[in-house]
Order: C-alpha cells, then sequence, then structure tokens
C-alpha cells in the first residue's frame, strides 16, 4: 500500500520533491509545475510516524509573502489532520521570520522615509555630495551596497549614523541582524532541522545566505524557485539566487537538482505562448500536460470606460456560467481596477470583488499624508515627524516634494530639539513667525509644522479607535476640488481606511484588554508592516471576483483570468524611479511580470486593453505617452504581445465580442 504523501501525485516530476533525501535540494519548477502541492506532501512525509516523524517546531517553511504562507499553511493544516503529529511546523514570511526573532518593535524605514534619509546624508557631508551626483545615484549606490554588490563604506556608516539619530533599521538590514546574533551564538533554538523556502529567487542575497544559516549542520534545505518569475528587482532580489547555490551550501556534492517543468495548470496554448515570452530565458521550457482546451480571447475597446463596462458584463456573465470556478481580474494600473470594480457594484450588487493591490499604496500624495497624520497622531516617532516635515503643502497633490527634502531646515531643527522632535516643538514652531525660520526649506517647514497642528486641532478629542480610523481617513480632509486624480485618491483613500478598519478588528478579537491607544498604536505599526515590506493591502476576506494588479497576483491562481489594460504605456510603460537596474534590465523584468500573468489561468485567459485614451486620463494612470500630441492619446498592443500573437485568436472589437462564457 504506497503511503498517502504519494496519494493523488500526477506524473513522475513532483515525486522527487516530495521523497529525495539529500544534504541540499535546489527545485527549479515553472508555473503550474505542482511546486506547492509537493511542498505540502514533503512536509506530510517529513511529520508523518510512518515518514521521517519530525516534530513540527524543528521544519521552516518561508513563503515570500502573506498570501503564499497562508494558502501553504491551510493545505499543510488539512494534511496534518489526517494524522497524529508532534506540533505545528514554522511557516512565516522572511520579513515575519526576522521581526519575530530579531525584535517586532523594531522601527523599518518605509521607502518614502528613506528617501528623506538620503537627502539629508548628502546635505549633512560634503565628501558625499561632491562623490553622488544626487538622489538617484546616491539612492543605488547604497542598494548596491546593501546587495553586497559594490562598496560604499562612507555612505552606508553616514546611513547608519542617520539611523541612529532616528532609532530606526532599513529592512535590509534584517537579516543581517539575525546572521550577526547566529554567529554571536545567541539563537541556537532557531535553527532547523528541515528548512524548505519558497520563491528564492525572490529573496536578497542576504536574505538567501541567512536561509541557509538557519538550517543545522545535520539538517536538510529545499528551495524552490524559477528564475523565469522573478519579478522583484525593485525590492533588491537576487535573479541568480538559484545558480549560485553551489557557493552556499558547505559540500556541493550534496547538491542534488530536481527540474519541474510539466505544467498541470495551464491549457496548451497559455504554455506554448509562455515559452515563446521567455525563449531567450534558457532550455528549461514548460511542457504542457493539461488537456483542457484553452479559452483565449484577445479583446480591444474604444476607452477605458467601456473597456471597464464591457469586462465587468463578460466576467458576470461567465461567472453565472461558472459559479463554482474562481475568477481573477489583474490590471496593469490600479484605477482599471477601481473602475471595474464600480461597475461590477452596478451590474451586479450580489457579487463581491476583493481588492488585491501590492504596490505602494502611498503613491498619491492625499494617501501619504493621511497615512502620515494617523501615525503621527497614534504612534509618533522621529522616522514620522521627518518624513512629514519633508514636503511641501498641496491641495492639488502636485508639486508636494519639496526641494532636497528641506534637509537643511530639518537638519537644523533636529539638532536644536536635541534629536527628540515632539508635538510640542511642532507647536512651538508653528506658533513662531514663519519668516524666521533658518535654512534652506524653513518657510515651507513651518508651513508643514502649522498644517499638522491645524489638523490635529481639527480632530474631535475622545473618539472610539474605529471612529478616529474614520475620521482620519476620511477623503473630505484631504482631496479638494482642484486634486488632479481625485477618484482615484479617493479609491485608494477607501482601501487603506478599510485595510486599517480591518486590522483593528483583529487586533480586537486577539487582544481584548488592550486600551483604544494600545490598539491603535498596533494598528499603525501593522500598516507601516505592510507598506513596508510590500503587503498586499486587501479590501475583502472572501469574494466572487478578486481583482488584483500584476504583482498582487504572484502566488494566486484561478480558472479564469482577465488582464485589463495590457498597453504598451501601460506594460512594460515607464521605468519606475524606484527601480534599481536599467531601461534594458526594468523591460526584461515587465516581460518576466507577463509571463506570471498568464500563467495564472487553468482554463480562460482574457487580454484586453483601451484603443485611446484622453491626455488626462493617460498621466491620472501614470501611462507612458511621451510627447503624444492632442487631446486623445491612441495606445497600441504591449510589445510583449508580438512575440505571441499569432498564436492566439485575432484580436475581436469589444462591441463585436460575445464573451468569453463557453
Amino acid at each position: 500500500m504506497s503511503p498517502s504523501w504519494t496519494d493523488g501525485v500526477r506524473g513522475h516530476q513532483v515525486l522527487p520533491l516530495i521523497e529525495l533525501d539529500s544534504r541540499t535540494i535546489r527545485v527549479e519548477a515553472g508555473p503550474g509545475t505542482g511546486k506547492t502541492f509537493g511542498l505540502v506532501r514533503r512536509v506530510e512525509r517529513i511529520m508523518h510516524p510512518e515518514g521521517l516523524a519530525v516534530r513540527g517546531r524543528d521544519i521552516l517553511i518561508v513563503a515570500f509573502n502573506r498570501v503564499i504562507a497562508k494558502q501553504l499553511e491551510t493545505e499543510i493544516q488539512a494534511r496534518l489532520e489526517t494524522f497524529e503529529h508532534d506540533g505545528q511546523p514554522v511557516i512565516l514570511t522572511i520579513h515575519a521570520l526576522c521581526l519575530q526573532v530579531v525584535g517586532e518593535d523594531l522601527r523599518i524605514l518605509l521607502p518614502h522615509e528613506r528617501e528623506a534619509m538620503v537627502y539629508d546624508l548628502l546635505t549633512s557631508h560634503d565628501a558625499l555630495q561632491a562623490r553622488y551626483h544626487g538622489l538617484d545615484e546616491a539612492e543605488q549606490a547604497l542598494r548596491d551596497h546593501e546587495a553586497r554588490g559594490e562598496d560604499h563604506l562612507a555612505l552606508w556608516q553616514a546611513a547608519r549614523q542617520w539611523l541612529a539619530r532616528h532609532r530606526a533599521q532599513l529592512i535590509s538590514d534584517l537579516p543581517g541582524l539575525f546572521l550577526d546574533r547566529l554567529h554571536a551564538g545567541d539563537l541556537e533554538e532557531h535553527r532547523f532541522a528541515h528548512v524548505i523556502v519558497d520563491e528564492f529567487q525572490d529573496l536578497t542575497a542576504g536574505e538567501q545566505d541567512l536561509m541557509f544559516r538557519l538550517c543545522r549542520e545535520d539538517g536538510q534545505i529545499v528551495v524552490l524557485g524559477d528564475p523565469r518569475q522573478s519579478i522583484y528587482r525593485f525590492r533588491g532580489n537576487d535573479l541568480q539566487g538559484l545558480a549560485r547555490i553551489a557557493a552556499l551550501v558547505p559540500d556541493p556534492v550534496g547538491l542534488a537538482d530536481i527540474r519541474m517543468q510539466d505544467c498541470q495548470r495551464c491549457p496548451r496554448s497559455i504554455v506554448i505562448a509562455a515559452n515563446r515570452l521567455m525563449a531567450l530565458a534558457g532550455p528549461n521550457e514548460m511542457v504542457s500536460v493539461s488537456e483542457i482546451p484553452g479559452n483565449i480571447h484577445v479583446v480591444v475597446w474604444e476607452s477605458i470606460e467601456d473597456e471597464a463596462d464591457g469586462m465587468a458584463r463578460a466576467v458576470v456573465e461567465n461567472l453565472r456560467a461558472n459559479p463554482n470556478d474562481k475568477h481573477l481580474v489583474m490590471v496593469t494600473r490600479r484605477r482599471f481596477g477601481y473602475l471595474f470594480r464600480d461597475t461590477i457594484a452596478e451590474l451586479a450588487p450580489d457579487l463581491t470583488v476583493e481588492l488585491n493591490f501590492s504596490e505602494s499604496i502611498l503613491e498619491t500624495w492625499a494617501l501619504r499624508e493621511a497615512f502620515l497624520f494617523f501615525s503621527l497622531t497614534v504612534d509618533p516617532d522621529a522616522p514620522t515627524w521627518r518624513a512629514w516635515l519633508g514636503y511641501q503643502n498641496s491641495l492639488t497633490g502636485k508639486d508636494y516634494k519639496a526641494p532636497r527634502r528641506n534637509s537643511a531646515a530639518y537638519l537644523h531643527l533636529l539638532t536644536a530639539s536635541d534629536d527628540s522632535i515632539t508635538e510640542e516643538r511642532i507647536r512651538t514652531l508653528s506658533a513662531a513667525p514663519r519668516l524666521s525660520r533658518r535654512g534652506a526649506g524653513g518657510a515651507t517647514l513651518w508651513d508643514r509644522a502649522h498644517r499638522y497642528v491645524t489638523l490635529r486641532d481639527g480632530l474631535r478629542e475622545g473618539l472610539e479607535p474605529e471612529e478616529l480610523v474614520d475620521a482620519v481617513f476620511n477623503p473630505a480632509l484631504w482631496i479638494g476640488r482642484e486634486y488632479i486624480d481625485d477618484a482615484t485618491a479617493r479609491f485608494d483613500m477607501e482601501l487603506l481606511r478599510n485595510t486599517a478598519t480591518n486590522i483593528l478588528a483583529e487586533i480586537r478579537e486577539r487582544h481584548d484588554r488592550l486600551t483604544p491607544n494600545e490598539l491603535l498604536t498596533r494598528v499603525a505599526r501593522q500598516l507601516r508592516y505592510a507598506v513596508g515590506t510590500r503587503e498586499q493591502f486587501t479590501e475583502e476576506r472572501s469574494c466572487d471576483i478578486q481583482v488584483a494588479t500584476l504583482w498582487g497576483a504572484k502566488g494566486v491562481t484561478a480558472d479564469h483570468v482577465y488582464i485589463l489594460g495590457a498597453c504598451r504605456e501601460a506594460l512594460p510603460g515607464q521605468k519606475r524611479q524606484e527601480y534599481p537596474g536599467t531601461e534594458a534590465e526594468y523591460v526584461e523584468e515587465q516581460r518576466r511580470l507577463f509571463y506570471v500573468s498568464i500563467t495564472r489561468t487553468k482554463r480562460t485567459l482574457v487580454i484586453s486593453r483601451a484603443r485611446r485614451i484622453s491626455r488626462t486620463q493617460a498621466m491620472q494612470l501614470g501611462l507612458s505617452i511621451g510627447n503624444a500630441p492632442g487631446r486623445m492619446i491612441t495606445l497600441t498592443m504591449s510589445p510583449f504581445m508580438h512575440d505571441i500573437i499569432r498564436l492566439l485568436p485575432d484580436a475581436v472589437r469589444g462591441q463585436d465580442w460575445l464573451g468569453c462564457a463557453d
């Protein structure tokens, strides 16, 4: 009789992942090849009394994000309930693991706070200002040093001084702090007999090193990943992580390789298209083993409003025809997702829509200012004050970034305040005459202090935590008539408020004796954690239709996938300032992002875009339109479509499309 952990195994490629016992196992697994299934069954074999009978606390499973961690936890728990076992395995994201061990109270610097820090470094040190010509160059140098690619020790030491002064840490420091304590012999209880790391290519070099150090000398480590699905260069991930494992293991002879190429998820037509997209990535192409025929559609609409309306109708029709299937809408910009959600609400108010966005929700000024004010109201600290004072007041959402983030004036204020800026100090600053402020940016600093005092005094005292969340994240407080994209800002504010409300409810449920101030402090810190680690902002807990940005769909699969906004101007669009690589590297990562997106589906794939958009809408959406003339802009298909367009059905005009229900 075969063991339970091999029940239902399809094909032969997943069996080695379940059963192989080597010191180090490297698994290169393409989309839909059964990686998660094999990982879950491997844990079952390790813990089963007829397998290795290992205790749960001796097993560490590291997932890339909370969505994947939760999925693994649910599936592993379902298998554990079928037999007697000793305890639960540790299943965490890399950041949650580091914070749990190093200290949950560490104040992690957020991206916009890091930007202010770099300006302060250049202002404070003439040598650094002479060596690095501007923010971008200094920021790139700091990233290179953190990733151990280049040596920029003086810049790094200046950053350490700033962080100590502001009592903060860089998120990239966490693995290093963990490693330092391991070297010091303090954390032997945090080493494991079995370490399993998913999405290894999405970890930084330091995080990858830490994973190997967490494995006991006599233990086993399994790393799983796929370079073709590497889409997080902006957070410092190591694209070549799987390839360089031989340099990390103490005994390369004990390294076993497993390749999983049989795609059990996607229809054959999708697999062929995906392979063509990644022709330059090497010989390890996927092989289709699914017998489900592909239901593929390419649709072009006259406008983004037509696209939202037409795609909403098609999704509702398909959902009614296939109510037990999972439906995933992927959008290249959050605004597309909001338009789609609101159209669904009008067409089918009985359906629930979940928004799942992993890009920073603080990209717009209204959201950033509201988030900063909430933090200062319930959990003020030095980095948040620095961020608040680093901008200039804006009622339109434009030109809110003050020159050099008011560094000279801020550093003067910080020194005069004995490195402790408080609300009392801000009130004193606001009460003084505006023109008496010293240092470049002094008047702007006064404006920011005065705005804080005005907002704080306008907040009613004695509010319950839920009331305070609603009051602070009220769009009317931040978004006026002149705001450049009030619709997107209001949608984002609603999502941020709902996220804070959900966090508050979860904390209340777990800790019923916390005071209101303690509750709100924990909400602020969890929001900071979500922003700092780029965790998904999710609106609903269960839904009929999930809407995600392309990055937000990492780890998600569905029977029916619909991609909205698949135009060149959005995919690849313009390289973001935060992206650390070259323009060519950015485009190739966007190609991998599209590859990940089309391989989420088990059956239906609809690729949709609008044909024309107004210049104002394009600018609001952040589309790359260059110097295109005229009030209306013509949108073209994503260049990645050129590689696969002849494998797909001919594009259909939206008004002629009969939908995708079959």
